[in-house]
């Protein structure tokens, strides 16, 4: 790999993008870091870029343009913790190699003793809001290793006014060092949105299989509004995997209800195909920075119950039905609701237009404005 990027115009100001995140299981920070450099990329033509990543992204389309360089390490979902050493000691080498005048880290993780200008997106700060809902390790490394990016960041970016105010409060970072961005949504969700009477009787749940996303409690109203609903066919599709990331969420799958399917881990455009064949989105989330499956359910048409805290309400508005994420009885009414014809349009009315409020452009421009913004300070 040579030292000198071959750029049409090397004059340009050069962004080194961190992208050790494209080589993990792609969840909501990881989605919206690839859908943010993408458009960072196509809206940036008055940067160079280089991307530092895994081989695996030598040749990946997205990033075969003649302001891109992709400088690749070995890297892969199979070694984490070689991938963090990487961050953390070669990420910053490379960036000094390749003379990068600005240097952004999208998912929360950045190097801690990088010495130039730098942006980090931090998503939210639930491991110091909730640490039991983390494993141990996890919640050693992060709580460590966060404030300190944070303060050695020159801006930090977020997406929601709640993570902004829990950055300022746990973070003690100035106001005038963070930047609110609200995200959107893949256009592929929009694709798959079909008349609510053609859809499956099905229900779904997304999300990793964490405690602060509340799936027992879901659970558990699953069952209430079976009790009440006997004549009720629907069933209620998971989505989302377990990770050693987080604490035991203590589900016996075993003792699951018969009509409660687990899927596991799936591709965007199946999770866009099964939005657009489900009733209803059930999101009783005890925490979120932002919270991606609402507004995706939205793009798909889908009604949407979710939580009346943190961010979740910020990000829904008036487009969905919002419970008490600590009482089944409550979310088992609201999903009585959400299932009732006219209401369930009146909800997919309302959610289309939310979800159009948030512009993948929009987020682009800004971001590009905070790349000038640093790049015009004094070093």
């Amino acid at each position: 790999m040579s030292d000198s990027p071959a750029f049409a115009n090397p004059r340009k100001k050069t962004i080194g993008l961190n992208g050790r995140f494209l080589v993990a299981q792609r969840t909501g920070v990881q989605r919206s870091a690839y859908r943010l450099f993408r458009t960072v990329i196509e809206q940036g033509d008055q940067f160079n870029f280089i991307l530092f990543t895994g081989d695996s992204e030598i040749f990946a389309p997205e990033w075969q343009r003649p302001n891109v360089q992709v400088v690749t390490s070995p890297l892969s979902q199979r070694t984490v913790m070689r991938n963090h050493m990487w961050e953390q000691f070669e990420l910053p080498r490379l960036a000094k190699r390749f003379g990068v005048d600005l240097l952004h880290s999208p998912a929360n993780l950045a190097p801690i003793a990088y010495s130039g200008k730098s942006i980090v997106n931090i998503h939210d700060l639930c491991f110091l809001v909730q640490p039991a809902w983390f494993s141990l390790s996890f919640r050693l490394i992060y709580r460590w290793l966060v404030p300190k990016i944070a303060r050695n960041s020159s801006i930090v970016v977020t997406n929601s006014n709640y993570s902004k105010n829990d950055i300022l409060k746990f973070l003690r970072l100035s106001v005038d060092r963070i930047r609110l961005t609200y995200w959107s949504v893949d256009p592929i969700f929009y694709e798959f949105n079909q008349p609510l009477h053609m859809r499956d009787d099905r229900i779904i749940f997304v999300g990793s299989l964490e405690p602060r996303k509340n799936l027992i409690g879901l659970l558990r109203a699953f069952s209430i509004y079976k009790q009440r609903h006997p004549e009720s066919q629907t069933r209620l599709t998971v989505v989302g995997c377990e990770s050693p990331l987080f604490a035991d969420v203590g589900i016996n799958r075993q003792d699951v209800r018969k009509d409660v399917d687990f899927r596991g881990y799936i591709s965007d455009r199946e999770l866009a195909e099964l939005f657009g064949r489900s009733r209803a989105l059930i999101y009783p989330s005890f925490y979120e920075g932002f919270g991606f499956p609402p507004l995706e359910a939205m793009a798909a048409g889908t009604p949407v119950v979710t939580s009346r805290t943190s961010s979740l309400p910020e990000v829904v508005g008036d487009a969905a039905l919002l419970v008490d994420p600590y009482s089944p009885e409550d979310i088992a009414d609201n999903i009585a609701r959400a299932l009732n014809p006219e209401t369930a349009a009146t909800l997919a009315r309302r959610g289309f237009e939310q979800v159009k409020k948030f512009s993948w452009d929009r987020v682009g421009q800004h971001m590009l404005a905070i790349y000038s913004e640093i790049l015009a300070e004094q070093p």
